[in-house]
């Protein structure tokens, strides 16, 4: 028999959805306090059941604090056609009443216009006191003993929750830059968004913009912690698979990207976490965004022949000339020798060093770096300016403040350490032709055997494996007998 349900039992099925771990509910309490133009937030985590929100936004009118924790009130909208121009976090009006539901809930107010606070309390959606106080400015929101009343919930509740809270204020630190957090005993200041990635990750990226995209980004993963995978639209932390598929295939393996659309080209009402985001016109943005990623991290020109260069003694005899191809191995004979060469080896070495030659030509397009890189060896600066790189002197110091697209940060730390840069070494891996894939004709193989002669290192690749392995003639004819 199908029954209505009554409004109790809609209500906490509802709530449910809302208040789903502490760390949802800190999310939703943070956004109230954005949304109330707040210029500092705090956030104090006792434990995953028992933390406060405090700020110091607009405040609520005493006379609105029942209001405030009732379903389905809000202040963000009116009607749906609001929902089409939404600029705040909050519009569903159920956060604070959800929470209420399951936990002993302390709500202390002032609004800016009026002089004198109040504070309501709530359990388990009964209000048990509601009355003036003196209270200085803005909201402060207590939520104790959470889950109270749904005891296999709060027993799910994860070992590391306390720390995934810490991650909900942070991702919306890094998107409300002008904002200042204080979780616990941590401070981040207002700053640049630039900075304020950098205090929050500990990490520095490269900065990439286009139209309604700006992507902080690494394409190399240094492994001193977990790796930074962030999207936000309208400031929003979001979920879209399309675009980390996307941002994935272009090798792109961190990166904190910011999209910023007409409030009407995005709909956030998919679910009541506002966690996923449904685009008018995905395609543009998915457009967009692989322009961007082409256009500044994975773009090499055509080839280019590179001049002076040293000959090796294991080439002593004159020009390399092709016998033959499989896919994977080309022949190739110089008068005494055979030769055997890895074909993606080889034609990985020819656009590592073409790519060198554009880089002296500033061939490729900059991108800024946060935080900027700060030298003091002259020997290093130099190799670095042969690189292409711009480094100029700030004090007794040398300074990098921005860096070629196919160079990354972590190509600057190799080069400290002796090593060759890996930015520039996997961009030509990635262009190198692969195993198995013939060239269209043998003039294009010899074309790239030709060009390969003009490099100034011959013997390995730029990861160090041997580009050839060869054999004398000599050897050869002996065990034909023909010697």
């Amino acid at each position: 028999m199908i029954r209505r349900l009554n409004e109790n039992v809609i209500s906490k099925i509802a709530a449910g959805q809302i208040a789903v771990s502490p760390s949802s509910v800190v999310k939703e309490l943070i956004e109230n306090s954005l949304d109330a133009n707040a210029s500092t937030v705090t956030v104090l985590i006792n434990s995953p059941f028992s933390f406060k929100v405090i700020d110091d936004g607009e405040g609520i009118p005493f006379k609105e604090l029942p209001l405030a924790v009732e379903r389905f009130s809000t202040s963000k909208i009116e009607n749906s056609e609001d929902l089409l121009n939404l600029r705040t976090y909050g519009f569903r009006g159920e956060a604070l009443h959800a929470i209420s539901l399951f936990s002993r809930l302390v709500l202390k107010s002032r609004y800016y216009l009026e002089e004198i606070g109040g504070v309501i309390v709530v359990k388990g959606g009964v209000v048990e006191n509601y009355e003036p106080i003196p209270f200085s400015s803005g909201t402060a929101v207590v939520v104790e003993d959470l889950y109270f009343n749904v005891p296999v919930r709060k027993k799910s509740v994860s070992r590391n929750e306390k720390q995934r809270m810490k991650s909900v204020v942070e991702d919306l630190a890094i998107a409300n830059e002008g904002v200042v957090f204080k979780v616990d005993n941590v401070t981040y200041p207002v700053s640049s968004k630039m900075e304020r990635i950098y205090r929050v990750t500990g990490k520095g990226f490269e900065l990439k913009e286009k139209e309604f995209l700006t992507m902080f980004y690494k394409t190399k993963f240094d492994g001193s912690s977990g790796r930074i995978k962030k999207i936000f639209v309208n400031r929003r932390p979001v979920i879209s698979k399309e675009i980390a598929d996307l941002l994935r295939k272009h090798h792109v393996e961190e990166y904190v990207l910011f999209i910023e659309l007409p409030p009407s080209e995005v709909d956030f009402n998919v679910s009541p976490l506002k966690d996923k985001v449904v685009f008018r016109d995905l395609s543009n943005v998915l457009r967009n965004l692989e322009s961007m990623l082409n256009k500044n991290l994975y773009f090499l020109p055509r080839f280019k022949t590179v001049q002076g260069v040293k000959e090796e003694s294991a080439f002593d005899y004159g020009k390399l000339k092709l016998i033959g191809a499989d896919g994977t191995v080309a022949i190739c004979e110089d008068g005494n020798y055979y030769y055997f060469f890895d074909i993606h080896l080889l034609h990985e070495r020819v656009n590592y060093e073409m790519i060198l030659e554009k880089l002296k030509e500033g061939f490729f397009e900059e991108k800024r770096l946060s935080p900027p890189i700060y030298l003091d060896d002259s020997l290093i600066v130099e190799k670095l300016r042969r690189l292409g790189v711009d480094v100029k002197r700030d004090g007794k110091r040398f300074v990098i403040s921005s860096l070629p697209a196919v160079i990354s940060r972590e190509d600057v730390e190799d080069v400290l350490r002796g090593k060759e840069p890996e930015s520039v070494a996997s961009s030509a891996c990635k262009s190198a032709v692969k195993s198995g894939v013939e060239f269209v004709s043998e003039s294009e193989l010899e074309k790239l055997v030709d060009l390969y002669m003009k490099c100034k290192e011959k013997r390995v690749c730029p990861h160090g494996r041997p580009i050839f392995y060869r054999i004398k003639k000599r050897d050869i004819l002996k065990k034909l007998g023909r010697l």
